[in-house]
């Protein structure tokens, strides 16, 4: 409820809390990802390592899957068959 906000204590005081000096200011900042490289950079280093620079080699056209290859274990090759292709395959023996 808003009677119980901070804003409700805070009537009457100049500044509301955010200082006089460096002010509240709109993006002081800057947004999102803004200042990885300098003011940032810690954060980035420490919560996001290898977000910057490059790392490895480039694989222009990559085709993924193309080695794709199931297994089939040929034990068990018959029970992927119905039984009347089964009989088909055991009358049709050459």
């Amino acid at each position: 409820p808003s009677r119980l906000r901070k804003t409700r204590k805070l009537r009457g005081h100049v500044s509301h809390g955010h200082g006089c000096v460096s002010k509240h200011r709109k993006h002081p900042g800057g947004r999102g990802h803004a200042g990885g490289m300098r003011p940032h950079r810690v954060n980035f280093d420490k919560y996001q390592p290898g977000y910057f620079r490059k790392a490895g080699v480039r694989h222009y056209h990559i085709k993924r899957n193309q080695g794709f290859c199931p297994t089939v274990i040929l034990n068990k090759l018959w029970t992927l068959v119905s039984e009347q292709s089964q009989e088909k395959a055991a009358k049709n023996k050459t």
